[in-house]
């Protein structure tokens, strides 16, 4: 957390936090909060920002939206501090190999955990692409790219059950390290955007995605990168 005692700025890092990625992360998510709040009237006692974390997100509480704000711009910036998206944007194109062999590169080369590496290297590709993240059977948030966000075919929900023939759903009785990757049915992660869908579009079931799905290390998510052929749509 950021600390300051008169005009002494510092932050001070749970000794408990072992993992040297988190460390990182959580170091220059402090750094962000110093740079963007500093020259701020009010500092916010750390009970009241540790409850902003807490508050859940559909809170209309106008006071715990503002220090949730706070929470997601320092962690945009440390995100940006630790993978620059000029250099890591060159950096994850040179890879012969996409999706999670080249996350897990990347998070190897810039000391950065696997969540916070597939979430930008997915924002930032090219590819019609999505990274999902489910614990318990159930999606619980996900990142896409440009390409994928155009789409018509697919729309992923938060707090949605996995399909049960999703490669990601055969995680359930697996508790060792283990991955699988195949081609699979649109319609097993996606619906239609009815928003955006045109009559004349394809069923979901007539489409294939590319499901790469592996268990995090240590945690009980399941990471699922999905891609779409660009031909297939």
């Amino acid at each position: 957390c950021l600390m300051r005692v008169g005009n002494a700025w510092g932050i001070l890092v749970n000794a408990r936090i072992r993992s040297k990625t988190r460390r990182n992360f959580t170091i220059a998510h402090e750094i962000g909060h110093y740079l963007l709040e500093r020259d701020t009237v009010h500092t916010s006692p750390l009970h009241q920002r540790f409850n902003a974390v807490m508050t859940d997100q559909n809170s209309r509480n106008k006071k715990g939206q503002t220090y949730l704000h706070s929470e997601q711009r320092a962690n945009q910036f440390a995100v940006e501090l630790l993978m620059p998206t000029p250099i890591f944007s060159v950096d994850s194109s040179s890879h012969t190999q996409v999706g999670l062999p080249a996350i897990a590169e990347l998070a190897a080369q810039y000391g950065t955990s696997l969540t916070s590496t597939a979430i930008h290297y997915t924002r930032l590709s090219k590819l019609i692409c999505a990274i999902v993240f489910s614990e318990e059977g159930i999606i619980r948030y996900f990142a896409y790219s440009e390409g994928f966000r155009k789409n018509k075919n697919c729309y992923l929900v938060n707090g949605q059950t996995l399909h049960p023939k999703a490669l990601a759903s055969r995680f359930a009785n697996i508790s060792y390290p283990t991955e699988f990757k195949d081609e699979v049915p649109l319609n097993y992660w996606c619906r239609p955007d009815q928003r955006k869908r045109e009559k004349h579009s394809a069923e979901s079931v007539d489409h294939k995605i590319i499901e790469h799905s592996r268990r995090i290390p240590s945690t009980k998510q399941i990471m699922s990168f999905l891609r779409i052929p660009s031909l297939s749509i």
